[in-house]
């Protein structure tokens, strides 16, 4: 037996009757519960309050008898399934009680084999008309969604581009727009921010249309649709017969704890975007939604305020001068220069001249920025390759269209712009590193003639004072101490290892004048060549040159 039939109720007056059908019927069905009334009206009550499938019930009760209470019940609980209880001699009553609306009868006394056939029935019956209600739910909402997105595609329409004649009046006679209105713009995230799953996305969006119907309440009529082509923007069209109370409508407050409210609990940054409230709201729905958009859009200078109405900005939007040849010749100068304090104070004063005096259209600071990018980039060409080069101009313009807002924006740029002084730095380190290196490897090959700075830079085609400088910053030492220390370490050598006059290694590691020689020597180790020699062990020393 189908597990459908979950509770019946018995009504007799006679409680043993009650008690004897009610057994049968939890022999048949064993799950199922079982309720008792004494008559009609005690049966209503119960139904009132129960979810009962069935009802089996006699005729000829006190109260109410089995004929009212199918005339109750046919009002009240239509879906329910009555069976009358009659015998033999009021054979014409339980014809009466199915024209009535009962879906059988059972004639007394009764059989346990016909409460099953009959409860068998009246299971299947059941099933057959809960998989229609499905089916005509089904062809409903198939119905309805097809008429959804007609709709919804006529509102895009008229709102992007606007309608006229036959077309505009079929959607006025949809959705009853008053004569006065304004377009409301809800925008999930920005640039940057991380892709939603489609599951939740779809709960966003849900929680969107749920919301801003609660937040418009009963200060117009409010009309909200997704555009085809943008999953993460809601249109909503609010009217009213007057623009004054399309105004009380839009509540800064509640839009505010709107966009709030979402953000907290998807974890997306949310703007709402209030287009201008016009007259005449059917021809003009095109502009109010335009500036709806644009004022969402001003988000990105303005990250701290969710709401954003096009009346508090347009005035404020300027556009952008792309005249900043001079800004990127001093920034290129700083990098060149390595200054980098200065490189970050003058980036900072950029950004804040930039919005001043008025706030440029963020596609447009977008496009300006990333030129002003390309346009320093080359002053790193000479340091990298060309594959290295072009990569480099790609990832500049993904970062920099990428930013959710003008402060990531200003972060962006200046970790870009120390990025290129990076690039020069290291490639001067190596570049200075390899100058060292040829320069002690020249030492070590002539330092026993007669060396100086301006021969050795003569040499390996440097300045005498570059040269100069690299040993300073990078050894520590000028050129004469480095040179000195080297043709030390070779006299130690020497002391050490070979039989030789002092004068002989004198002249051997460069030196023309012994007393000179001598000198230097105990300068460096407290000690003459001579004495050096006889304590017969060499004296450990710091030697700069040694590597």
């Amino acid at each position: 037996m189908s597990p459908i039939l979950n509770k019946i109720m018995v009504v007799d007056d006679e409680a043993i009757q009650r008690r004897v059908l009610g057994k049968m019927i939890r022999e048949v069905l064993p799950e199922c519960e079982v309720v008792e009334a004494s008559n009609g009206k005690a049966a209503l009550e119960l139904v009132k309050t129960d979810s009962i499938e069935v009802v089996i019930t006699d005729i000829k009760m006190p109260i109410m008898d089995g004929f009212g209470f199918i005339e109750r019940m046919n009002k009240t609980a239509a879906g329910t399934k009555i069976i009358i209880l009659s015998g033999f001699r009021y054979f014409e009553y339980a014809q009466r009680a199915v024209r009535l609306g009962a879906f059988d009868y059972l004639l007394k006394p009764v059989k346990e084999e016909s409460i099953r056939r009959l409860l068998q029935e009246v299971a299947e019956s059941i099933r057959t008309e809960k998989m229609q209600a499905m089916e005509h739910e089904t062809i409903r909402k198939k119905l309805h969604s097809s008429q959804s997105v007609y709709y919804q595609h006529m509102l895009q329409e008229w709102t992007s581009n606007g309608l006229s004649g036959a077309r505009l009046q079929e959607l006025q006679g949809k959705f009853s727009f008053g004569g006065a209105g304004a377009v409301i713009v809800t925008k999930i995230g920005g640039a940057g921010t991380g892709d939603l799953s489609a599951a939740r996305m779809q709960d966003m969006r849900n929680s969107m249309l749920a919301g801003l119907e609660r937040q418009m309440g009963s200060g117009g009529r409010a009309v909200s649709f997704f555009p085809a082509e943008n999953k993460r923007t809601m249109v909503t069209v609010l009217t009213a017969e007057l623009p004054s109370e399309v105004s009380a409508g839009i509540r800064t407050d509640g839009l505010d704890a709107y966009s709030r409210a979402l953000s907290g609990q998807y974890d997306v940054p949310v703007t709402v975007g209030v287009g201008g409230i016009h007259g005449d709201f059917l021809s003009n729905a095109k502009i109010s939604c335009k500036e709806a958009l644009e004022a969402a859009g001003f988000r990105y200078f303005l990250k701290d305020e969710n709401v954003i109405f096009h009346t508090g900005v347009s005035g404020r939007i300027k556009p952008l001068r792309c005249d900043f040849l001079k800004d990127e010749e001093l920034i290129k100068e700083h990098i060149r220069t390595m200054k980098r304090e200065a490189l970050s104070k003058y980036t900072e004063e950029l950004f804040e001249r930039i919005v001043e005096t008025g706030l440029p259209h963020p596609d447009q600071w977008a496009k300006a920025i990333v030129h002003m990018a390309y346009h320093i980039a080359p002053v790193i060409k000479d340091f990298v390759g060309d594959e290295d080069y072009e990569r480099g101009l790609e990832d500049i313009e993904r970062r920099l269209t990428a930013c959710h807002d003008y402060a990531d924006c200003r972060k962006q740029f200046l970790e870009i712009l120390e990025q290129f002084m990076y690039v020069i730095d290291s490639s001067r380190t190596r570049k200075h590193e390899m100058i060292i290196e040829k320069c002690i490897a020249y030492i070590d090959a002539y330092y026993a003639e007669d060396l100086s700075l301006d021969e050795a830079a003569r040499q390996l085609y440097f300045s005498p004072n570059y040269l100069s400088m690299l040993f300073k910053n990078r050894l520590g030492l000028t050129f004469t101490k480095y040179l000195s220390e080297v043709r030390l370490k070779k006299a130690v050598e020497m002391l050490e290892n070979r039989d030789m006059k002092v004068y002989e290694i004198a002249a051997e590691i460069g030196y023309k004048d012994e007393k000179y020689f001598y000198r230097v020597f105990k300068t460096k180790f407290g000690v003459t060549p001579d004495e050096y020699r006889k304590q017969n062990k060499s004296i450990e020393a710091p030697f700069a040159g040694e590597r």
